[in-house]
């Protein structure tokens, strides 16, 4: 290995370090120890774990042995695990020590008899992990099992889920590793960041990112928090970091943040969702040595699609398109959109997409005629190749027959120093179809009222943006793990508050 002597990853729990090549003896001796219990390829394994320093080699271990990952949120409560475990079906199931019960139950519950491997130590039934990771005196002579790598599932990842339950997107060996050519490079002297479990796309890709690269990764078991990415960044000179837009908004926000000595990152990797121009403006003006580049993607195509460069910086744009990328953008009727257009993105790579796992009539609904994957984003492209994103097409708000962005309402409020965090929702109604609501997080200290809310949009927008269905004010906002705002759950607050 190039990079064997280099440090591969820091865990901040625990101090533990691991160089390459420790990450690569154990993930050899957990191969062969789950080989030695009779597993065999293209068994499915779950792995529902936060990043601790074991989960690399074990993830590393069943890949290598042709077996596909279908990593669960650590966060699911029993409905979502039941619904993902009765997909997929696990052979074997990894999680953290804190989810055995949880695990146990739901599995039990199935009639599923799958043994379980806990990761921070065991519990009741469960095996420590580090019983995989004991010596098996023939290592040398271990060799990955060869397999068909555009046409085998390497990992089946969860759509978000922001919008209703999961379903499990199959991503291919050969897909994964296109992903190193995509977006911005990292190299062996970058130590990277990103927060998200291996749930999360941005989390798996990080993972070979860092791998592949030789770089150092950063990981820890603790939820995101401003304050605590701040401390890791000038703690370890981050170089490189992933977040979502939501939580760009909280560092810039936070107390720590003026205090934070940023000169070590160089790239601000942001996306998932709409990045406010103001937000990537104000962070470009704090780094100096860096600035963001934001991305879009998704996880059926296994990584980013489009992202922005130095050109780019005045433009609220995600950029230009990716190695192996192919878009069109059409209107309702199919028809290919021109440019400045607005319509719905339809994506195409190099290596096919293998859709969701045991769901044709889901797969089958997320292709066209020519093969493309129908995001259900809507963007246009403009004269220079540059690619925007609008909104979700399912998230636009319909007020008497007209279109209304939340995006661009949230990007509007977020701009204001009085409020933290904004979602905008719809609240039915039977003569206008959507009230626009805004659900909103103060900042600290702010007195700011409801009527002030309401007069910031009537004032800069026109009559259909008023936020008719109201004013909400709470203390956080529902949010996945990875910062993406759970816009079905701040709507139920919103009914929830009117009907009481």
């Amino acid at each position: 290995m190039i990079y064997e002597s280099n440090i591969a990853q820091i865990s901040d729990d625990n101090g533990i370090q691991l160089t390459f090549d420790e990450i690569r003896l154990k993930t050899i001796r957990a191969a062969q120890n789950l080989q030695k219990l009779g597993y065999e390829p293209k068994q499915v394994f779950g792995l529902m774990a936060k990043n601790s320093h074991n989960v690399a080699p074990i993830v590393f271990a069943l890949i290598s042995i042709g077996c596909p990952v279908n990593t669960l949120d650590p966060t699911f409560g029993k409905v979502e695990l039941i619904h993902m475990l009765s997909i997929t079906k696990p052979a074997l199931m990894f999680c953290d020590v804190e989810a055995y019960d949880l695990v146990k139950e739901c599995l039990t519950e199935m009639g599923n008899g799958a043994k379980i491997f806990t990761f921070g130590g065991s519990k009741d039934g469960s095996k420590p992990v580090e019983d995989l990771l004991s010596k098996t005196e023939n290592e040398d002579d271990f060799v990955p099992l060869n397999i068909d790598g555009e046409n085998e599932i390497a990992f089946i990842a969860c759509s978000s889920g922001t919008t209703g339950l999961s379903k499990g997107v199959c991503l291919s060996h050969a897909s994964l590793l296109s992903v190193m050519d995509r977006g911005t490079s990292i190299n062996s002297s970058d130590v990277i960041l990103c927060f998200s479990s291996l749930y999360w796309l941005s989390g798996i890709v990080f993972l070979f990112y860092g791998t592949l690269n030789g770089s150092t990764r950063i990981i820890t078991t603790d939820a995101y928090a401003p304050e605590l990415q701040l401390r890791f960044i000038e703690q370890y000179k981050v170089t490189v970091t992933m977040n979502a837009p939501h939580h760009l908004t909280l560092m810039l926000k936070s107390a720590a943040f003026a205090k934070t000595d940023l000169s070590s990152l160089k790239r601000q990797m942001t996306g998932g969702s709409r990045t406010p121009m103001i937000v990537k403006n104000e962070m470009n003006s704090c780094l100096p040595n860096g600035r963001v580049y934001v991305g879009y993607g998704l996880t059926e195509i296994s990584g980013i699609a489009a992202i922005d460069d130095p050109l780019s910086k005045d433009k609220d744009t995600v950029g230009r398109l990716n190695v192996g990328i192919h878009v069109k953008i059409i209107d309702e009727n199919g028809k290919r959109c021109g440019i400045n257009v607005n319509g719905e993105i339809c994506l195409k790579t190099n290596y096919k997409c293998l859709g969701y796992y045991e769901n044709p009539k889901a797969t089958n609904e997320l292709f066209d005629s020519e093969g493309f994957i129908l995001t259900g984003d809507v963007g246009h492209f403009d004269e220079h190749g540059y690619l925007y994103i609008v909104d979700r097409k399912k998230e636009f708000l319909k007020y008497c027959n007209s279109q209304i962005s939340p995006s661009e309402i949230e990007s509007f409020l977020i701009g204001s120093p009085h409020i933290k965090s904004v979602c905008v929702v719809g609240v039915p109604d039977d003569f206008a179809g959507d009230l626009p609501a805004a659900v909103v997080v103060k900042t600290e200290g702010s007195n700011i009222t409801e009527k002030d809310v309401f007069d910031l949009v009537s004032e800069h927008y026109s009559d259909i943006y008023k936020l008719r269905g109201g004013v909400f004010f709470v203390d956080s906002l529902p949010a996945t793990p990875s910062g993406k705002i759970l816009r079905r759950k701040a709507k139920e607050i919103v009914l929830s508050l009117l009907s009481s």
